[in-house]
């Protein structure tokens, strides 16, 4: 598979997982960070989960691949920049991606349900960590003097 691809299903997939920070924001506030862990590892290995957010990926990678690219030709001339020029000012962004754009869809749909269970697996190991790692942050903080010598 091409890097643009790799990238392009990459980008999609994070953007599946944008709730997360505001699930670590929201345990922040609760006594127990630990089990908010174990909430998002078992949203992200929900069947259902994981079937929305294919759907919406898919969806949203069609609607990429259909974006006109003349918008983005004519502000690149603005700026005095030809880099565009050669493109047809009918193209979409389906057309510069070449063949493999076609692919694109179903390769989303195919790999989206395999990153979320990883990332649930992750959640689940973060879960098992996190006991350790705040021990290594406290560790640290009184490793680092104050930069103010207190």
């Amino acid at each position: 598979m091409p890097l643009r691809q790799k990238f392009v299903i990459a980008c999609l997939a994070a953007s599946a997982l944008t709730p997360l920070p505001a699930l670590a924001r929201d345990s922040e506030a609760t006594s127990e960070p630990s089990s908010e862990a174990a909430n998002v590892a078992k949203r992200l290995s929900d069947p259902a989960n994981q079937v929305a957010a294919t759907v919406a990926l898919t969806a949203l990678s069609e609607a990429l691949l259909d974006i006109k690219i003349e918008p983005l030709r004519k502000a690149l001339s603005a700026a005095g920049s030809d880099a565009a020029r050669d493109l047809p000012p009918d193209a979409r962004l389906r057309d510069l991606a070449g063949p493999e754009a076609r692919e694109l869809p179903g390769t989303i749909g195919k790999r989206v349900p395999q990153a979320m269970s990883a990332a649930a697996g992750m959640a689940g190991a973060v879960q098992d960590m996190l006991p350790e790692l705040k021990a290594a942050a406290d560790k640290l903080k009184h490793a680092i003097p104050d930069q103010y010598g207190q």
